[in-house]
């Protein structure tokens, strides 16, 4: 689940760093996210990215993003927060030191936004594609964009979750 938060946080942050710091439609990246759909070509992760909670996404002072999610481990509610740095590409971010790319692609439909993470886990290649939107309502225009653009990256259409939503938490130390 952890992966998946943070593929679709990744891919955030690049739909954020795709804006100019004083361009007016920046505002509307400064909202809360809900993950729509969600493909991962990785056999162990995608069994883990039943359920999604919304995330807040930050576009900070130095053109990089600040993505937060909870999620319930173990009975207790964490808090995830991780940093997109953006690059010198539109639509590319990286995290963790460079060592996830996130590109970030619009679909046809206002504010909604498809997340690309590839990153190397233990030898092992993963990507994962998100269909990210401002409200937890199916929209099926964007997700025949969704569908779409994860069969021109090679996907399986027939992986494609569609993830429940869950409610925020509030981590024990708030």
């Amino acid at each position: 689940m952890k992966v998946l938060f943070l593929t679709v946080a990744l891919s955030l942050f690049s739909i954020l760093q795709a804006q100019e710091p004083s361009s007016p439609s920046e505002e509307r990246f400064e909202v809360t996210y809900f993950g729509k759909a969600i493909v991962i070509d990785n056999k162990f992760h995608e069994k883990k990215n039943k359920d999604m909670s919304p995330m807040t996404i930050t576009y900070l002072s130095d053109g990089n993003l600040e993505v937060k999610y909870t999620v319930k481990k173990h009975g207790r509610c964490e808090e995830n927060k991780f940093k997109l740095e953006k690059t010198n590409q539109t639509g590319q971010f990286f995290e963790d030191e460079g060592k996830r790319q996130v590109f970030i692609e619009e679909t046809s439909v206002r504010d909604h936004w498809i997340f690309f993470c590839q990153r190397e886990s233990r030898g092992t290649q993963i990507r994962v594609a998100t269909l990210v939107g401002p409200d937890a309502e199916e929209n099926l225009q964007a997700f025949e964009d969704y569908k779409k653009f994860v069969n021109l990256k090679g996907f399986n259409e027939e992986k494609i979750i569609i993830p429940r939503q869950v409610e925020a938490c509030t981590p024990d130390h708030a």
